[in-house]
């Protein structure tokens, strides 16, 4: 009994050796990201330094890289994400560093999920007779939203998702602006900067004539999206469709998702106008300066 008990332990040792020893040369799946074509610039980056000079085109946190269109596709293995978003905590430690050196007032902090940002900023700070300190400084705040919109996506895999950024007024306290990045620009005027020393401002003064519309995709081509509007109670009344044409600069002031299908709900921000486009059809063209995914639209 003894010798037949010591034989059976020495073949389940055997076992558990054999089962570490194939479990350890197995290589990891690689899965594929979808990431803001932004990205490129500081990935795999060493430095801020290197983003700032864009000396540096290599990658090494990737099996492979490639672009289409606005958007950078990678194949990654779970080591390697967990590789990318140290190098970009890393890196946003080092643009912070930088950005609070602007301004004693100045201060940033995001959730650990990285779905919020907030930036406490003052006039004098982020506004300069100097239009290329001013772009400098805002610089800053542009990288750090968009190393944060990359670990997003990739802690959640979800390719479309955003982040909510806000700048407060470091003096009062009260919000300067509010923008789910990317898909809405962040804009601060002089009015909303005075407007913030005594209340919050949750719409800059640039779209104070334009209307949040739900709408519904009807068509997708190349070369434009028709959407059905929902909520057409104040602007386009008496329109069944409306077009963005996609090869227009209209195009060019809003950020659209990596894949946009027939059936998709958006909400879009319009001022009532139509853009002034021949496509060949009778269906009327907007130019709208935001198309928010309905499932992240949080106003």
């Amino acid at each position: 009994m003894k010798v037949g008990t010591h034989m059976k332990y020495r073949l389940v040792v055997i076992c558990l050796c054999l089962l570490f020893a194939v479990s350890g040369c197995q290589k990891e799946e690689s899965e594929e990201y979808i990431l803001p074509l932004s990205s490129q610039y500081f990935l795999g980056k060493l430095s801020y330094d290197e983003i700032k000079d864009n000396n540096s085109d290599t990658f090494p946190y990737a099996e492979s890289v490639e672009v289409d269109g606005d958007f950078s596709i990678i194949e990654v293995t779970p080591s390697q994400v967990d590789n990318i978003i140290e190098n970009n905590l890393k890196l946003m430690e080092e643009i912070e560093t930088e950005f609070l050196a602007i301004n004693d007032d100045f201060s940033i902090r995001w959730s650990e999920d990285y779905s919020t940002v907030e930036f406490n900023v003052n006039y004098e700070g982020i506004i300069t007779d100097d239009v290329m300190e001013t772009l400098g400084n805002l610089s800053h705040s542009y990288w750090i939203n968009s190393i944060l919109l990359t670990n997003r996506i990739l802690v959640s895999k979800d390719s479309d998702i955003a982040i909510t950024v806000i700048y407060k007024n470091a003096d009062s306290g009260h919000i300067i602006a509010k923008a789910l990045f990317p898909y809405e620009t962040i804009s601060m005027t002089d009015e909303d900067f005075k407007l913030s020393e005594s209340q919050d401002v949750l719409m800059s003064s640039k779209y104070l004539d334009y209307f949040d519309m739900q709408m519904i995709v009807k068509e997708v081509s190349d070369d434009k999206i028709i959407f059905t509007p929902q909520d057409n109670d104040s602007f386009y009344i008496d329109d069944k469709a409306l077009s963005l044409c996609l090869d227009s600069v209209y195009a060019e002031d809003v950020t659209l998702p990596y894949k946009v299908e027939v059936g998709d709900v958006y909400i879009v921000r319009v001022n009532g106008n139509y853009a002034l486009h021949d496509d060949g059809d009778d269906i009327p063209d907007i130019a709208p300066v935001a198309i928010i995914p309905e499932d992240y639209y949080a106003y």
